[in-house]
């Protein structure tokens, strides 16, 4: 006999611990997109490479940047998330792992190429896959309780 799965009254504290994470992948994702369009190269503090990465072919699907896309997702995140604080209408909620798994896949890709291919480590992007993967993982469980 299985048991059933305990789900707390409210998933509130998870929303905001989901905000937390979408608000630094979103600042991460625009140093880097406004890094982009002011011609500067991100400066790397920890592990030198972040230049090379950014310079590298991968850094644009055509002409714009990958960080853009990740200005994107973010705000996307963002918003869903306040809606769900705002209304409590678990729909906020119940599709974010539509979201977050694909741009969990593209992250991972991303850091496979930035080390095997480019051969060169950036720590920007480390705290965006960093932040995506605690999004998806969030978000799953967050579809579990609503």
């Amino acid at each position: 006999m299985t048991r059933p799965v305990k789900r707390s009254s409210s998933p509130f504290a998870w929303v905001v611990a989901f905000i937390v994470i979408a608000l630094i992948g979103f600042a991460d994702a625009m140093y880097l997109a406004a890094s982009h369009y002011i011609g500067a190269l991100p400066t790397c503090t920890i592990v030198a490479g972040c230049d090379e990465v950014a310079l590298s072919e991968y850094s644009t699907i055509g002409p714009i940047p990958v960080a853009v896309f990740g200005v994107l997702f973010y705000t996307v995140m963002l918003i869903a998330s306040v809606v769900w604080l705002d209304v409590r209408n678990s729909v906020a909620l119940r599709y974010l792992p539509f979201l977050t798994v694909p741009a969990f896949l593209f992250s991972m890709w991303l850091v496979y190429l930035m080390i095997f291919v480019i051969e060169a480590i950036c720590v920007y992007c480390f705290v965006s896959a960093g932040t995506t993967t605690l999004l998806m993982l969030l978000s799953l469980h967050l579809r579990r309780q609503v």
